[in-house]
């Protein structure tokens, strides 16, 4: 009896498919960095005005579930509202992204799955403190994918992507020379020491993502630009500068040295004429006060 209500299980379901019954949608998967803007399609024609559809927004690993937008208007009360948009053929567009937005979009018509778009988001951070740009100092780089489940893990696509450190030349770095170390904590976060020397000035380190259907889907450069030209034993010592009044001082600094002694001497000079009529006013009335 068990075996009979399995094989006609089988038999409406063998039914259900070749008569067309089924729900069909594409998957995408969307490449960008933080700060850039992402195009999420919606691939299959909608009616116009998109009045039917709806786009939500999942994150794996913290749960997160939203709707970002009803009925082809934008959702006010989403966190992304301000940087969301939605194009005449139903598509979503995120500007200013941020880590937050990687994760999981479904665009769905009349409540039926079309699309789904897949986000992740690539980072470049700098772990070193700005002293350290300098010839003879260790520039250390780590380069993120955030992906739509686990940020820098990789997880769902584990045999499909990959994050690569390169040259200002485009090739791949050693793991491991002289001046370079390259670490791969998971395929999707991937470190990078660099011992620097003078010709590092201004160099360009390219962190790229690479998947199995197509070579570099994004990159991000990090440029590393000196704070100190030379090292302290190549500074020279410079004698202090004083407060004088030099020829190479501004106009309005000159003026003040010219005028400011004139003007000490003019009151000086006020202040004494006063002083002596006062005493000899006094003289006087003493001279006075004798007499009577």
């Amino acid at each position: 009896m068990m075996g009979l209500q399995i094989f006609v299980r089988l038999l409406l379901l063998t039914c259900l498919l070749q008569t067309g019954v089924r729900s069909v949608k594409d998957s995408v998967f969307v490449y960008s960095r933080i700060g850039d803007v992402a195009l999420l399609p919606c691939t299959k024609p909608i009616s116009a005005g998109c009045s039917s559809v709806t786009w939500t927004f999942f994150r794996g690993g913290l749960v997160r579930y939203s709707e970002e937008v009803t009925r082809g208007r934008v959702n006010p009360d989403s966190d992304k509202s301000s940087r969301t948009t939605v194009t005449s053929n139903c598509s979503l567009v995120l500007s200013d992204l941020t880590v937050e937005d990687a994760g999981s979009y479904v665009c769905m018509e009349n409540k039926e799955a079309v699309t789904d778009a897949y986000l992740s988001l690539l980072s470049v951070r700098s772990g070193s403190p700005i002293t350290e740009l300098r010839p003879g100092g260790n520039l250390f780089l780590t380069c993120i994918l955030f992906t739509y489940y686990d940020a820098g893990s990789c997880k769902s696509y584990s045999n499909v992507i990959r994050v690569n450190w390169l040259d200002e030349d485009g090739k791949q770095l050693p793991r491991d020379d002289r001046r370079h170390k390259v670490t791969e904590n998971t395929r999707c976060n991937v470190t990078l020491l660099i011992n620097l020397q003078a010709e590092d000035n201004n160099r360009k380190w390219s962190c790229q993502v690479d998947t199995t259907e197509n070579k570099k889907v994004t990159f991000l450069d990090f440029r590393s630009s000196f704070l100190f030209q030379n090292t302290l034993t190549d500074q020279t010592v410079k004698p202090p500068v004083t407060e004088e009044c030099l020829a190479e001082l501004p106009i309005s600094r000159i003026v003040l040295c010219a005028v400011l002694p004139l003007m000490v001497c003019i009151v000086g000079f006020f202040t004494w004429k006063s002083d002596h009529k006062r005493a000899k006013i006094s003289a006087a009335v003493i001279e006075l006060q004798d007499v009577y």
